[in-house]
């Protein structure tokens, strides 16, 4: 155990650490604090900044979940998801488990809102385009289970033949046939196409009806 400037002496340091003289138990991240922001009204809009302090990104906030956020007193940062291809507001925390090992925990902006953990929940942001994931106003998010926020798709598959979401060419029949995935099983909707663009059109028909608000786009 080493003590920290701060006072803080139950914390585990590296030898790396040790040799290089670093004595922090991660208070030099903490004393950010809560990022600048600045109030309009029932929204707050906070400011992410670059290595050097300059403000790169805005984001946005509910003006009634301001103080909760100070209370946190985490510094919200920029990610980049690769997958979805959107940035996110996160922060890492630094924390001691039972054993005394330095553990790291990742926190969400948009979970935090909505005060929604549950691994088998997800908080969709309804609006994606133009750093609309930087828009955490509660009513830009929504909780979904994992399966319906798959159905929220921005488009189709990268390696889709047909043009169209959820259309694909069956090789038996040599028709094209419409493919849902529910609950995380797939099954074929409608009947069997010689026209792949009148099978899209029931396709976005069928994904509104089963997916409802989480049908995504074509």
């Amino acid at each position: 155990m080493c003590e920290c400037k701060c006072g803080t002496n139950d914390y585990v340091t590296t030898a790396k650490e040790l040799l290089s003289g670093k004595r922090s138990c991660g208070c030099i991240r903490k004393k950010k604090g809560f990022n600048d922001y600045r109030i309009d009204g029932d929204t707050t809009i906070i400011y992410f900044r670059d290595k050097m302090d300059e403000i790169i990104m805005e984001g946005y906030i509910d003006t009634d979940d301001l103080q909760m956020l100070i209370d946190l007193d985490y510094h919200w940062c920029l990610m980049w998801n690769v997958h979805s291809q959107n940035w996110y507001a996160r922060t890492t925390e630094y924390y001691l488990d039972e054993n005394g090992n330095r553990k790291t925990r990742l926190h969400s902006l948009h979970r935090e809102i909505m005060q929604v953990f549950e691994k088998d929940l997800v908080v969709d942001h309804r609006e994606h385009k133009n750093t609309g994931t930087l828009n955490n106003r509660k009513s830009n998010l929504r909780i979904a289970t994992d399966g319906q926020n798959s159905g929220n798709r921005k488009s189709k598959n990268s390696n889709n033949k047909s043009g169209y979401r959820n259309v694909l060419l069956d090789k038996k029949s040599e028709k094209y046939i419409i493919m849902l995935c529910i609950n995380y099983k797939r099954f074929r909707v409608g009947k069997y196409y010689d026209d792949v663009h009148e099978a899209g059109r029931d396709a976005e028909m069928y994904r509104k009806e089963y997916y409802k608000e989480f049908a995504g786009k074509s």
